[in-house]
């Protein structure tokens, strides 16, 4: 594990921090704009550092207060979470309030193209750690509500709620300079003002952090929306612990365990198209739901035909029965809680400024079609939170352009090529040209074939 954390969010010194930024200069070591998923998470994954347990931690959100109460009913919006992300939960103390709750580990993953045959099956044995489930599916409200939990148990982390921020002013940096003179100063809509060595920007993909920095980006809408549901399933198994997703003409759709007799749908469409579905009556969209998984309407015989023939191929190197038998699909029969949102793309060519990052929508929004994006986030702050604990170790400056350099670095690495090959997917499937089915029918074939191409692929998923 990357960071090797240890609960430090000690009352030493820090029990007058809260009155202090009440009543006195509003001045903090660490700043965090944006009290989401990942940013919850980078202010405990910093407050939890040993080197950072007499340091004040500031967490500036915009929404007001809220309890998160768990109903009975599942919510419609869910993440899927991989073992280094679940890591971190354990890591800043959030999962047992999870744990307490519901979670769902996802064993086995079928991907299929609805413009032929081609399918390929992940399972825990692609893993690097057979016993590891390939991730876990979680409401987004109970990972919020176990990082809110622990960010109020935290004494030196101060959660500002209803927090609009008017201005960011950020000090000037000579390209000679490692560290930039003076602090970040922040001027909040109610008129009150900030100063922190360190921002780090968790403000989501229409960041005002990143605009006050004037950093480029690159992105663009889809025209697209992701259908969201809670699926009702006929299903008589004690275990509902395989997801689905089918490539059609006109998006994916996936279907994601949360439980026995329920799954959540992520199905993505030409935002036009979105509006008519969320429409229909429940016994419709559910109808609409069974026929995207399973119609052979778009099925192309030529293609199907070459695919035969290499599948004789390939089966000739394999030994007998290795063949996985693909899963039953399960028959939907009730949706509830329909939504939708919109789809698109960014990706800032810097995640640094002055004494700043980016982490998370910040930095970078993908297509949810991989399920990738929350655990993008988490990914960058586990690598600030490991760069974070080295630079003040090291005795440098917080802030310091060579570290933050190193964390830019480390995550574009990562972020750049998943992100990309994500849109590629999504531009690569929603065409129904007999060229392009045929290349990608038989890419699937031979991913599924060759082992340790798909471990490679799970290794690079799981973080």
């Amino acid at each position: 594990m990357i960071l090797q954390m240890r609960h430090c969010c000690r009352a030493a010194n820090n029990g007058q921090f809260k009155s202090q930024l009440r009543y006195m200069s509003q001045t903090a070591d660490f700043v965090v704009s944006g009290g989401g998923m990942v940013g919850a998470a980078c202010a405990l994954a910093i407050a939890h550092l040993p080197v950072n347990s007499n340091r004040k931690i500031v967490l500036l959100e915009g929404s007001p207060k809220r309890t998160i109460d768990i109903k009975p009913e599942y919510s419609n919006r869910v993440v899927a979470l991989n073992p280094s992300s679940i890591q971190m939960l354990k890591d800043i103390n959030a999962w047992p309030t999870i744990e307490k709750h519901r979670y769902n580990p996802v064993r086995r993953m079928r991907v299929w193209d609805a413009c032929s045959e081609a399918a390929i099956t992940f399972q825990n044995s692609d893993n690097l750690d057979q016993s590891e489930p390939l991730s876990y599916i979680i409401e987004n409200d109970l990972v919020q509500k176990g990082l809110n939990e622990q960010l109020d148990n935290c004494d030196n982390i101060k959660v500002i709620n209803s927090a609009k921020v008017k201005d960011y002013k950020f000090p000037d940096q000579k390209d000679n300079e490692s560290v930039a003179e003076g602090v970040v100063n922040i001027e909040l809509e109610s008129g009150e003002r900030l100063e922190t060595e360190f921002l780090i920007g968790a403000d989501g993909f229409k960041s005002l952090v990143r605009q006050k920095l004037e950093l480029d980006t690159v992105g663009w809408e889809y025209n697209y929306t992701g259908v969201v549901s809670t699926l009702q399933l006929e299903n008589d198994q004690q275990e509902n612990n395989t997801a689905y997703q089918r490539f059609l003409p006109t998006g994916p759709i996936a279907v994601l365990p949360l439980g026995p007799k329920h799954s959540s749908l992520v199905w993505s469409m030409p935002s036009s198209l979105a509006k008519q579905k969320i429409q229909l009556s429940e016994q419709e969209f559910v109808d609409e739901v069974n026929a995207a998984l399973r119609t052979d309407l778009h099925q192309n015989e030529i293609v199907n035909s070459v695919a035969k023939g290499l599948g004789l191929i390939l089966e000739s190197f394999q030994a007998a029965g290795a063949k996985d038998k693909a899963p039953t699909l399960p028959q939907i029969t009730g949706a509830k809680n329909r939504a939708g949102f919109p789809l698109g793309f960014s990706h800032s060519h810097r995640y640094i400024g002055p004494r700043t990052v980016l982490v998370g929508d910040a930095a970078h929004r993908v297509h949810p079609l991989a399920g990738q994006g929350v655990n993008l986030g988490f990914g960058d702050v586990m690598s600030l939170a490991s760069i974070v604990e080295k630079c003040l170790q090291d005795g440098a400056s917080l802030g310091d352009r060579s570290y933050l350099l190193e964390y830019e670095t480390e995550r574009q690495r990562h972020n750049v090529p998943t992100m990309f090959s994500i849109d590629s997917l999504h531009r690569l499937y929603t065409t129904t040209f007999t060229p392009v089915v045929l290349a990608r029918s038989l890419g699937l074939q031979l991913t599924d074939a060759i082992g340790p191409v798909k471990k490679v692929l799970m290794s690079h998923a799981s973080g």
